[in-house]
């Protein structure tokens, strides 16, 4: 995943809530041993199943997910037949220019996925920030597979990207 995203210590939000369900999937399944209260706060219990993981996908543990430990999450959830659209995104199912966070990452992310297998679409840089050049690229995005035209991510334009890339092989 290319992305500049990082979650640390001391962070507090949905973002982190997501990662510690993910976590907590991967507790069992045996890959780590904390298990954790999805509450929303990355403290030390978070910290420290992050740690494990990292060691499991023979990481330097540091207890922060940045670039490589976001690379190691998405390939063992996809290797576990995870569907990320429901734990990492946005419970609104609704994106539009000016938004930020994780996302319109995850978006930005899917939709290079699916550019990467259909080059009508171009890649964007997966930084969190919808802006014209996203727009532009799910006004694209909703031509190609006949959805309404407006450039906004919303329910019907979420499901399209969450099941296009889906069936990617």
């Amino acid at each position: 995943m290319n992305t500049q995203y990082v979650i640390k210590p001391g962070d507090v939000g949905i973002a982190v809530n997501k990662i510690q369900a993910y976590l907590n999937l991967f507790q069992e399944r045996g890959m780590i041993m904390t298990k954790l209260t999805p509450d929303g706060k990355y403290g030390a219990k978070t910290q420290q199943a992050v740690r494990e993981f990292q060691f499991y996908a023979k990481m330097t543990p540091d207890g922060v997910i940045g670039k490589d430990t976001w690379d190691a999450i998405f390939a063992t959830l996809k290797s576990l037949n995870v569907v990320t659209n429901i734990p990492v995104f946005s419970p609104t199912y609704f994106l539009k220019t000016g938004d930020q966070g994780l996302s319109v990452f995850g978006m930005q992310e899917f939709l290079n996925e699916i550019a990467e297998d259909n080059r009508c679409l171009r890649p964007l840089a997966v930084d969190g920030n919808f802006n014209d050049r996203m727009r532009i690229t799910v006004e694209q995005f909703q031509y190609l597979y006949d959805l309404k035209i407006d450039g906004t991510i919303g329910k019907a334009t979420w499901d399209a990207i969450v099941n296009v890339r889906n069936q990617l092989p």
